[in-house]
């Protein structure tokens, strides 16, 4: 395999230098098929993993289990806030039915081995970034939200997520019903410098 020119057409960058974050408010029907979803959970296995310990795993909530997640999500939210509105609720429940996807991302250090915590938390990251893109290029939008009740052991627990464990977000994914706002261009010198320059 040889590097493309410079000037040659980013056929695999493509899709990666468009992709953005999508609101499940914007995603609708239909959802990615099961063999749709193989493929992402393909493309998570195939970010960089030190010693291969896959340290994440992911929770598919189906259609049929979401009521039971709203009211989780309802209880979290009276548990974090007593003086929480009726309205308050009420989004809290609707995050957890709007998406046509729901997956809980789940990050699982393993605290015995050799690899520090903190790479493994980068595969992770890596992985989920690989999930997003692949998302992306079979022509659907993402986007993992994470927020106070991530930290809720009881949330948490009812989900299947042990004590050695880190709910660390929920990815919504679907057909985009509605563009989002073009992303901002960022400039690469924000990130790039050239050491001894």
């Amino acid at each position: 395999m040889t590097p493309l020119d410079s000037n040659a057409e980013p056929a695999g960058v493509g899709a990666l230098l468009t992709r953005r974050s999508v609101s499940p408010k914007r995603l609708g029907w239909p959802a990615p098929s099961d063999a749709q979803l193989a493929l992402v959970i393909h493309a998570g296995l195939r970010a960089p993993d030190h010693a291969g310990l896959t340290p994440w795993r992911v929770i598919h909530i189906p259609m049929a289990r979401r009521d039971g997640l709203a009211q989780l999500f309802a209880l979290e939210k009276q548990r974090r806030n007593p003086l929480a509105s009726a309205e308050e609720i009420a989004r809290a429940r609707e995050h957890a039915t709007r998406a046509p996807t729901l997956l809980a991302f789940v990050v699982c250090v393993h605290a015995d081995a050799v690899v520090p915590p903190h790479e493994q938390w980068l595969a992770a990251g890596a992985a989920l970034g690989n999930m997003l893109n692949a998302f992306h290029a079979l022509g659907f939008g993402a986007i993992v939200l994470s927020g106070d009740r991530c930290a809720d052991s009881r949330l948490a627990a009812a989900l299947g997520v042990n004590d050695e464990e880190r709910l660390a977000g929920f990815i919504s994914a679907g057909t985009v019903s509605q563009l989002p706002h073009a992303a901002p261009s960022r400039p690469v010198n924000r990130v790039w410098s050239t050491w001894g320059a």
